[in-house]
């Protein structure tokens, strides 16, 4: 089973999700969006998704992250970066911003409570974190984890964002307090509100994402579709990739 021990429970947290030691970490998921309104799902687009950040533990327990965030949408099933989508909803055609999201300095407590700065790309954030739920899978230890936000954007509606996923690691890695980088994958289920790209007018429900991912070592063994949508949009970051931990921070756009 899982350690009770709060302590032993946040090493392996951050042994699943992160690593344990100084050095980088990548996750990509991949998934469809849809719009739900009650109980209908429509869907929207396809999302691809790539996450990259500098781990940097403290002698106080504590833990700082510097990271960087880029999600490229495609029309369903057409594997194509989309510049323009269709709201399925309204049937207004929208433009898709290119929108990366950092680099950010993210703060974690000693238990593992994420502290957010102040603003995001000049956008305000408040953050919620609901405690880790273990389960014992087989030869597998997963938690789901659950961070509720919400974001302020100057001149524009607040906005609510569910962050949910359940991440995996077989427990040989994850119970090890020797294993500083543990293989992980990860099912991924958000509930927010809509982007406010999708122009979406007020009182048509929310969005929602099912997705699958997994943690990597290396910014090479990223999925091959989005390193070549990197490659499109962002040329200096496919060349170098760790230079966009010490770029400006982009505006949030979300």
């Amino acid at each position: 089973g899982v350690p009770a021990d709060p302590a032993a429970r946040s090493a392996i947290v951050r042994r699943m999700r992160h690593r344990t030691d100084t050095g980088m970490v990548f996750w990509w998921f991949r998934g469809r969006n849809y719009a739900q309104q009650g109980a209908m799902l429509t869907p929207m687009c396809e999302l691809i998704f790539g996450a990259m950040a500098k781990v940097i533990p403290n002698a106080d327990g504590t833990m700082d992250l510097v990271q960087y965030e880029l999600g490229f949408r495609t029309a369903p099933d057409s594997g194509e970066r989309a510049e323009k989508l269709r709201n399925p909803i309204t049937g207004e055609m929208v433009d898709v911003p290119f929108a990366p999201v950092g680099p950010s300095r993210v703060h974690y407590s000693a238990d593992n409570v994420v502290q957010l700065p102040p603003q995001i790309g000049g956008s305000r954030f408040t953050v919620e974190h609901v405690p880790e739920l273990f389960y014992r899978l087989g030869d597998q230890i997963c938690f789901q984890t659950h961070t509720r936000a919400v974001s302020y954007v100057p001149g524009a509606s607040d906005r609510v964002l569910n962050d949910m996923s359940m991440i995996c690691s077989p427990a040989a890695e994850a119970l090890n307090p020797r294993v500083k980088f543990a293989s992980a994958t990860a099912h991924g289920s958000d509930v927010t509100d809509y982007a406010r790209w999708w122009k979406m007018p007020p009182g048509l429900g929310s969005q929602t994402l099912g997705s699958v991912g997994q943690k990597v070592r290396r910014f090479e063994d990223m999925p091959r579709d989005w390193i070549a949508m990197v490659a499109k949009a962002d040329p200096a970051m496919a060349a170098n990739p760790l230079s966009v931990l010490e770029r400006a921070e982009a505006t949030y756009k979300n």
